[in-house]
């Protein structure tokens, strides 16, 4: 008789790795100072000191920044290496450059971690689900993007897929009973809104505020919420008001009524329901 495979366990990276690395020195963070700046003046530098804590920011001698996925439990499961132009916040790619480096690739080199070490991933930002336990969840794709978003919206978890391709149900379903708001990249709206209507396990909320507003130019450069919050706070208008609810407005209603911030982001960000199912009980690709 065959004897049925042991499912591989989950390898985690010892959490010294993210202590060490914990630092203010990368591109990324310098572009968030400037931004963050120009922005809240004065409280920029409480703004990011929160943010370098909360989300464990680090980074590599060459200035790169570390994107560490933590899990809810607060394990580590890998981190995820960029390099930013600190003037545009713009990733860099190509030329001498790698665009992405996996902390558990490089410790997989230097034999630190077992060949036979087994990479699954979680949300960017999994961890501050269980340090807030009762605010909104707002899911975009890039680990930029939420770390942006959470500046300017601190009321809500800030969380990152970290690639269109990473929308898979065993990754979210850490956000079972959650109310979740999808922001999209301008090329994935439609495809997000079709994963949302069967997201099941939580109540979901997807915002068009990119797919509706965006110019051809725009969305011909894929930007994200990210760059729509840095256009917004450049012109002056992070505040502006949308207040367009497509459909089920009892239902979001409801939600509202347990998730008062809720409103707040519908009218910051123009927001739109496209399913609000009962709560269940319950890209770059990595090598």
């Amino acid at each position: 008789m065959k004897q049925q495979s042991k499912p591989t366990a989950i390898g985690y990276i010892p959490p010294h790795y993210v202590e060490k690395s914990q630092s203010e020195r990368s591109n990324f963070f310098r572009f968030l100072f400037t931004l963050l700046t120009s922005y809240y003046g004065d409280k920029a530098k409480e703004v990011l000191k929160r943010l370098l804590e909360e989300y464990r920011l680090g980074a590599t001698r060459d200035g790169s920044v570390i994107f560490w996925q933590i899990d809810r439990t607060g394990k580590v499961r890998t981190g995820k290496v960029m390099q930013y132009n600190p003037e545009d916040g713009h990733r860099i790619k190509g030329g001498q450059t790698s665009a992405v480096n996996w902390i558990h690739s490089i410790l997989k080199k230097q034999r630190v971690l077992a060949e036979d070490w087994q990479l699954s991933q979680c949300l960017f930002g999994e961890h501050l689900l269980k340090t807030h336990p009762d605010k909104v969840v707002v899911l975009v794709e890039s680990e930029k993007s939420a770390v942006i978003g959470s500046a300017i919206f601190p009321d809500y978890v800030w969380l990152a897929t970290g690639g269109k391709s990473q929308m898979r149900e065993e990754k979210l379903r850490v956000l079972s009973g959650r109310t979740v708001l999808l922001f999209p990249d301008a090329d994935a709206y439609a495809e997000w809104k079709q994963r949302a209507e069967s997201m099941y396990f939580c109540k979901v909320v997807v915002s068009d505020i990119i797919e509706r507003n965006a110019t051809p130019k725009q969305k011909e450069a894929h930007i994200d919420i990210a760059d729509w919050i840095i256009f917004q706070i450049r012109e002056g208008k992070v505040m502006s008001t949308a207040n367009h609810l497509v459909e089920a407005e009892r239902i979001l209603q409801r939600m509202i009524e347990k998730n008062p911030v809720l409103q707040k982001l519908i009218d910051d960000l123009d927001l739109v329901l496209v399913g609000a199912s009962p709560i269940g009980n319950d890209d770059e690709k990595p090598p």
